[in-house]
């Protein structure tokens, strides 16, 4: 194995490593913005919607990491 090889798979690797943490301080922060309209008595109707945009974002993201590939 070459030693480009190796740099390529070590920042590969690296580069998933920070997507993914940043991807879930993304979501926690989310879930707690969620969850904090919710105890601040936020309109259910508003409270819907920002589940609903969760949820298509969720399904979008699904899609685009499919077809990606």
């Amino acid at each position: 194995m070459s030693k480009d090889k190796v740099n390529e798979g070590l920042f590969g690797a690296a580069k998933k490593f920070s997507d993914a943490f940043f991807d879930g301080l993304k979501n926690n922060a989310t879930n707690s913005m969620l969850s904090k309209a919710k105890k601040q008595g936020m309109p259910s109707k508003v409270i819907q919607q920002m589940e609903k945009l969760q949820k298509e974002k969720n399904e979008l993201d699904s899609l685009i990491k499919k077809y990606s590939k």
